[in-house]
């Protein structure tokens, strides 16, 4: 994230600490995209996504001056709306609870309704991808999806997935060998190929 930005997130927390109405509304509005599409890959359920996050929000609001001071608002929003879909999915399942380590899913199939849909020139490379990337486990697919859909550092991804640094880095190599291995692309072509997806999904 460009220094510019992180201090534009830390005047807007602070704005939002000392109860700034407007801060919070430029919060939901900068972020709901990306919570909405990061939800909606840990659960179909999208009205539960949608509540979801907006009890975040309510949540936020009526704490607001109890948070710490935060630099980056994304990856904490998203560790928090990940740890509040579980604790909901958890909640309302006859099943035993579950940690986090044993997710069955991650979704990553880009709607036709929404936004993120690649041009038609590049629609059969991106559609290959998405084919590979949902042949993988379910968490390479979401550090997959977090590294270069929502451009996390892998520190953030650590801190969102609940895992090690030393952790995330091992889960990267595997997904990205296995997306070699099912494209029959080389290590330069492959990164340039989720480069290259992301700019057309989210064009």
């Amino acid at each position: 994230m460009p220094a510019e930005d992180i201090k534009d997130d830390y005047h807007l927390w602070q704005s939002l600490k000392e109860g700034k109405q407007e801060a919070l509304a430029n919060i939901y509005f900068n972020h709901f995209k990306s919570l909405y599409e990061y939800g909606v890959r840990i659960t179909a359920n999208e009205e539960l996504v949608k509540d979801t996050i907006q009890d975040l929000f309510i949540k936020i609001w009526t704490n607001r001056s109890n948070f710490e001071n935060i630099t980056k608002i994304k990856p904490y929003l998203l560790v928090s709306l990940r740890s509040a879909l579980y604790n909901k999915i958890q909640q309302s399942s006859k099943r035993p609870v579950r940690s986090l380590e044993m997710k069955d899913e991650f979704e990553m199939v880009f709607s036709a309704e929404s936004k993120y849909i690649a041009r038609e020139s590049h629609l059969l490379q991106t559609q290959k991808l998405l084919a590979a990337l949902n042949q993988l486990t379910p968490k390479q697919k979401e550090l997959i999806y977090l590294r270069y859909f929502e451009e996390l550092d892998y520190e953030e991804i650590a801190r969102i997935m609940n895992s090690s640094l030393k952790a995330v880095y091992k889960l990267k190599a595997r997904g990205l060998d296995t997306l070699k291995q099912l494209l029959h692309v080389s290590d330069i072509l492959l990164l340039g190929l989720l480069t290259a997806c992301c700019r057309e999904i989210f064009a």
